[in-house]
């Protein structure tokens, strides 16, 4: 069977078979897609494994720019094809040159964040589906070792995150390994793993362990090496780095001085309307959430499911 990236394909066909690369080095985009294959792997979050992804990118685009010299390639479909495909990988690629998977700490956006939130989109209707689950929770510490392996790249380079960004992702995985403060010593993935089938409950259990032991491994590493090598660095990211995920995450080179003034001429005039509002409801506030503590304890309360609906609905 000939290759399809050994090819000259249209745009359209390169942007599948990119597709159909991607997937297989990164499972977890493969799961969101909904191809089955996906669903038992991790991706390598190792600087090898981010090089490889990047590579792929670089061919893509070289074989792209190929395609848009076909006949056929300048139908609208194509056009917009090639557009979309060259604007996400070029962005892709800028962070990946800057390295910054190589200080991928944060609190909302993270390979840890990824590990843990693909169990939860992930088939898990049939026995069939949880025996791929206790698979995928298997290859959590290969998964997290890559990641370590990336940070600890960046922290030899100086190229790290912040503090405040290495504390709260601290508190973060203090919670999933069940260490936290209301914490039962369980953790996330043995509370997941115990809605699986009665059948499967001794794997269920012993992948669940792993994966919590690989979390916690990674938590005392922060606590202890990580957080100990960034203490004192800047929290801010500055400039250069927030345009760069500004473009990643928009799709567009956004005139930053021109969307910071927007962004506060919008605070003000929000704040004011607010402002006029809490009067109505609590003259002589002080503040917006005055008004807003007042309405907890004295505003209107709804009572009752069929109450409520009727007021939503009249609303």
């Amino acid at each position: 069977m000939s290759d399809p990236m050994n090819s000259t394909p249209l745009p359209r066909q390169v942007a599948d078979a990119y597709v159909d690369a991607l997937v297989e080095l990164d499972p977890i985009a493969g799961t969101y897609l909904g191809v089955p294959e996906s669903h038992s792997r991790l991706p390598d979050f190792s600087p090898a494994g981010q090089e490889v992804l990047a590579e792929l990118s670089r061919t893509t685009l070289r074989r792209l720019a190929e395609a848009e010299e076909r006949p056929g390639a300048d139908s609208e479909a194509e056009r917009r094809c090639a557009r979309l495909l060259r604007e996400r990988l070029t962005a892709e690629l800028a962070v990946h040159d800057a390295q910054e998977g190589l200080r991928a700490v944060s609190n909302l956006h993270s390979p840890v964040h990824a590990v843990r939130g693909i169990f939860t989109v992930m088939p898990s209707e049939t026995l069939a589906d949880w025996t791929t689950v206790a698979q995928r929770l298997r290859a959590v510490p290969d998964a997290l070792d890559g990641y370590r392996e990336s940070l600890e790249a960046g922290l030899a380079k100086g190229l790290h995150a912040g503090p405040r960004q290495v504390s709260t992702v601290l508190g973060q995985l203090d919670e999933w390994v069940g260490d936290g403060e209301d914490g039962d010593g369980r953790g996330w993935f043995s509370a997941f793993a115990a809605e699986g089938p009665d059948a499967l409950h001794e794997v269920l259990a012993s992948a669940a362990d792993e994966a919590t032991g690989a979390v916690r491994e990674l938590r005392d590493w922060l606590r202890e090496v990580y957080e100990p090598g960034v203490a004192g660095s800047p929290d801010t990211v500055g400039r250069e780095r927030y345009a760069r995920w500004a473009r990643y995450w928009n799709g567009a080179d956004l005139d930053l001085d021109e969307a910071y003034a927007y962004g506060w001429s919008e605070f003000h005039r929000l704040l004011g309307e607010m402002r006029t509002e809490a009067e109505k409801i609590l003259p002589g506030a002080a503040t917006p959430w005055e008004a807003l503590r007042h309405l907890d304890t004295e505003g209107e309360a709804v009572e009752g499911v069929e109450e409520v609906r009727e007021w939503l609905q009249g609303l």
